[in-house]
């Protein structure tokens, strides 16, 4: 009987990371707006509660405006509690004080639009939790795995940051920039 559970488990593991690895190239190939916003749903979708992401992307600036500065709260609390809860060695505390001020920097970027910019700190830091909560480097292939049996759900958010990392020949343009820092941050802010 284990077994079948753990077979139903490894299904949805792969299927979440599946369905990833299908949209993602989907989210970052298109030109077209609308779908490039339907795609980071989709994406948004695996990595948090279905239906919840939309709101940070669609319906007029204002609203728009007020939703985003609500879960970039929600975000700087959860990692703020995050880095400042988790338990580390003395000798680790200048980590955490680094990863403190990498939070800072990106969200500090994040309202001065510098959107490129603050990817680069989004995977600092998702590296940084990493490094504090299970001692590993995300960079390490054998994390991914370990993370993806443990949570899938997390496991696909840390394959999406291993692809933030890497971006491929070009940068992306500003609206992508914007969309794939606010996937990362709602499924932060949700977890």
């Amino acid at each position: 009987m284990s077994e079948l559970a753990y077979l139903d488990e490894t299904g949805i593991e792969t299927d979440l990371l599946e369905a990833a690895r299908g949209i993602y190239p989907l989210l970052t190939e298109t030109e077209n707006q609308l779908l490039r916003k339907q795609y980071a749903v989709a994406i948004a979708n695996i990595l948090g509660s279905p239906g919840e992401f939309q709101k940070y992307i669609f319906g007029n600036s204002g609203d728009l405006e007020d939703r985003r500065d609500h879960l970039m709260k929600f975000f700087r609390d959860n990692v703020s509690l995050l880095l400042t809860k988790t338990w580390v060695e003395d000798h680790d505390s200048t980590k955490k004080d680094e990863a403190i001020s990498e939070l800072q920097n990106l969200i500090d970027e994040i309202h001065r639009a510098e959107y490129d910019r603050a990817l680069v700190h989004l995977v600092n830091i998702c590296d940084m939790i990493a490094r504090l909560m299970f001692g590993e480097d995300p960079a390490n292939h054998d994390f991914f795995d370990y993370v993806l049996r443990i949570d899938p759900k997390l496991g696909v958010f840390y394959w999406y940051i291993d692809q933030l990392r890497h971006p491929g020949p070009a940068l992306p343009c500003e609206e992508l920039a914007q969309l794939q820092l606010l996937i990362a941050v709602y499924a932060l802010a949700s977890y």
